[in-house]
């Protein structure tokens, strides 16, 4: 077994040295060698139609038209073309305006892609040459006539232009961006002397136009057509004389996302225009496109492969392995430090190595789903990020975490072999994990006590009347919403100041016939036909809303008639931007026994006292409220909407205080199976707003910060820490002595066994409140469900749309 790790590290090994090192030095070499073939370049004036796609790109397509108009080429033969992809923005509108000066616009009747675009404008322009741009290139002015000279050579069928970042000192993302792009210019130039350059840019390049081929939606133009040209006979090259200039992504979550878009689509190109690699149809251009683009996109599975085997070798005691694993380590860390670091320091040291990670991560992802006929087909400017792409970006995000606790756990693994100190990185990781169980249970709220005794924020808290609206979001709730309309009408708050608001999300059962026999000039029915979720429904109510004040509450919450009065009397502070209630839940006859109510009593507490210092952590979606000033509309595919909108208010220099006056009571579930689910879902819309950092405080705000990571991350976490706890501790069982290690598996086995036990009995007898086996029980259901979360945040496999459990 050995000996085939061995193999595995070497073959490798010289795999990865080849696609880094050894491709670019063969070119290198063949460039003193082999004669450059010879190009008839001559300055010609043929037709010319300038494409320029786009979508949504109202802040660069006014410039982008100025500077098309203005490049030195003979008007009457240059053609300005836009294509559109359905702009929702203001994008068709300044194209128009620009319509006397020769500019077309060419709209597609729906969101189909670039390449459908292209497909629809190509057959409806003049020109012999097609020129392909970007809406935020902006080309040298003799740019066209540069490109264009090359087509002189009737064996030139391509020509790529040089398109140059003018923003790389701005940031690290950008630096590296720009670093990587220089390394693909030096193996442009080099393969375009030898035979073609390996691809277009989308950004700069020019085709004859009787060689475009129809494309697939799912295919990158910029990609596909040349290799199409390359299998008809014809050469690309590259001319590094026609310029454009355009900006970074900026951000390395921008460039991840934009990677992931480029190698999914062209990986899926190149399978299906396969015959280019094949040498005996392309020459020396199959050695190119195997070199440069397939092997490079499979690098990261060749670097994993690689790890893998060498620290596997590495624990076998063969001491090159060791070095290598170091290497390896260390080069994990310097990335890590990179992540962590992001924007804020400059040092190459430390971004390259992440960027080089993050490139990694993003071409796993583009072929996976490429692998899984997932392919990406439209597209958005490299400026914006998608909530989608937001949510894609966890995958990374984990892998990176993962990939610096796996180094720490080799590097402590190596340090005890080295100094003697057996299984040291089990010790370490045991003590580690019964730390943060102990901290986050116990520790914290002993902190939390030291605080609220010594710092204590006291509130300027005196009963005042602002106008208030009352919204209560509702989705199929016949059985409930006349019992609330009638709650929220006997609330005890002066009749003209308390407004209330009802969103009905496609509601498909009798609540809208409802409410609507309560519609006064106190009630108003915000009807949604089309089902998009509770946080569509809630901005958009929102939005429609004039008041001081908005208290938010769940159709099932009952409140007491002077909770809103207990509520809105802490915004007497201006520091105050948000207040929680105490949503009493009426279960203590459910499966769980008491453990439900302790659980909660306990959160109540912790609660307390963190208002007592500065915030509390998120806010009841059962019953708060906030200035509705400050509310800022979460994005429409957030899952916990009461977390995100109050945990904005914070973020943004205010605070969300509890008021355990102000009480409001429901009735939860009677299933564990669907405790069990809803449970889940709030943990993975936790998770969904930690990726998209949305109500995710600063570290600079230092109290906040605390409290978050404390309160709620850490908390999140504790499965992943218990099934890291339980390895460890079994580890150190078998592999050492020690009462402190035996006790302790004993003790958590006897944990989960009694949680067990209860399953058992309420499956059994369908009811079971002892507390020994009911709080294990609990316990093991919350942090199941959580590990379920996590896994369904990270891979956004949750619903936008919230389900509504039997009451």
């Amino acid at each position: 077994m050995i000996k085939f790790f061995e193999v595995t590290a070497i073959v490798m090994s010289l795999v990865i040295c080849y696609i880094y090192f050894g491709y670019p030095l063969l070119l290198l070499f063949l460039r003193y060698i082999l004669p450059e073939k010879k190009l008839n370049k001559k300055e010609i004036f043929p037709e010319v139609s300038l494409l320029i796609s786009c979508f949504n790109e109202e802040d660069v397509i006014r410039e982008k038209l100025e500077n098309a108009l203005s490049i030195d080429y003979p008007k009457d033969k240059l053609e300005i073309v836009v294509i559109s992809d359905a702009s929702t923005d203001r994008t068709d509108d300044i194209v128009q305006m620009h319509a006397g000066k020769g500019v077309r616009l060419i709209r597609q009747a729906g969101r189909l892609g670039k390449t459908s675009g292209l497909n629809l404008a190509i057959p409806q322009t003049k020109g012999e040459i097609i020129v392909f741009s970007d809406a935020n290139a902006m080309y040298q002015p003799d740019a066209i006539i540069k490109l264009v000279r090359n087509f002189n050579d009737k064996k030139i069928g391509y020509v790529v232009g040089e398109a140059r970042y003018k923003d790389v000192e701005q940031s690290p993302a950008a630096k590296s961006e720009s670093t990587y792009w220089k390394l693909e210019i030096m193996l442009k130039k080099m393969e375009s002397r030898i035979h073609s350059v390996v691809g277009g840019d989308g950004a700069i390049y020019a085709i004859r136009r009787e060689l475009y081929e129809e494309l697939l939606e799912s295919d990158i133009n910029d990609f596909v057509n040349p290799l199409q040209i390359i299998l008809k006979g014809y050469r690309g090259v590259y001319e590094p004389e026609a310029i454009c200039w355009e900006e970074t992504a900026g951000k390395f979550e921008k460039e991840y996302q934009r990677k992931i878009r480029i190698i999914n689509r062209s990986f899926s190109g190149l399978l299906r225009v396969s015959s280019v690699m094949n040498p005996f149809k392309t020459g020396f251009f199959s050695i190119e496109i195997v070199s440069h683009k397939f092997l490079r996109w499979f690098a990261s599975f060749f670097i994993i492969l690689l790890s893998i085997s060498c620290f596997i070798l590495a624990l076998s005691g063969i001491v090159f392995y060791q070095w290598i694993t170091a290497f390896i380590v260390l080069f994990l860390w310097l990335s890590y430090l990179g992540h962590l670091l992001d924007e804020n320091y400059h040092l190459k040291l430390f971004y390259y190595p992440y960027y080089f990670v993050l490139m990694g991560i993003a071409s796993i992802v583009g072929l996976s789903r490429s692998l899984r006929g997932k392919i990406q087909t439209t597209w958005l400017p490299v400026r914006t990020v998608l909530e989608e792409s937001r949510t894609d970006g966890g995958l990374a995000k984990v892998l990176v975490h993962a990939c610096f606790l796996i180094s720490l756990w080799f590097f402590l693994f190596f340090t005890g072999r080295t100094f003697n100190v057996p299984l040291l990185a089990d010790k370490v990781t045991y003590i580690g994990a019964v730390f943060i169980i102990f901290y986050v249970y116990l520790g914290y709220p002993i902190v939390l006590k030291f605080l609220s005794r010594n710092f204590n924020e006291p509130i300027q808290g005196e009963e005042i009347l602002p106008h208030v609206k009352l919204l209560i979001c509702a989705y199929n709730e016949e059985e409930v919403i006349e019992k609330k309309i009638i709650n929220s009408l006997e609330i005890d708050y002066p009749y003209e100041r308390l407004k209330i608001a009802i969103a009905s999300d496609g509601s498909t059962d009798r609540t809208n016939e409802i409410v609507r026999r309560y519609c006064s000039d106190r009630l108003a029915l915000f009807e949604y036909p089309e089902r998009r979720g509770k946080v569509s429904a809630i901005n958009e109510t929102v939005s429609k809303l004039q008041t001081e004040i908005i208290v938010f509450s769940d159709a099932n919450t009952m409140y007491n008639k002077d909770a809103i009065r207990k509520l809105v009397r802490h915004f007497n502070d201006p520091s105050v931007g948000s207040v929680s209630a105490d949503v009493i839940l009426r279960n203590e006859e459910t499966i769980f026994g008491s453990s439900e109510s302790l659980y909660y009593r306990y959160e109540r507490w912790i609660q307390k006292k963190e208002s007592e210092v500065g915030s509390i952590i998120g806010a009841d979606g059962g019953m708060y409220a906030i200035r509705r000033s400050l509310f800022v509309p979460p994005s429409p595919n957030i899952i916990i909407d009461d977390f995100v909108i109050s945990m904005n208010v914070a973020v943004n220099g205010y605070r969300i205080v509890y008021d355990q006056e102000a009480i409001g009571y429901e009735r939860n579930t009677n299933s564990y199976k669907e405790e069990f689910l809803r449970k889940s879902r709030v943990i993975a819309g936790a998770i969904q707003s930690i990726i998209q950092k949305e109500g995710v405080p600063s570290i600079k705000q230092k109290k906040l910060f605390f409290c978050y990571l404390s309160h709620k991350f850490l908390r999140w976490m504790i499965p992943i820490v218990l099934i890291v706890l339980l390895v460890a501790n079994l580890r150190l069982v078998i592999f050492s002595e020690g009462l402190v290690y035996d006790v302790s598996l004993y003790l958590q086995s006897l944990f989960y066994i009694l949680a067990l036990m209860h399953l058992f009995l309420i499956n059994i007898i369908k009811k079971s409140n002892i507390k020994l086996f009911s709080i294990p029980f609990y316990f093991c259901l919350v942090n199941s469900a959580a590990l379920y979360g996590i896994y369904k945040g990270l891979f956004n496999k949750q619903s936008v749309k919230w389900q509504k459990f039997q009451r």
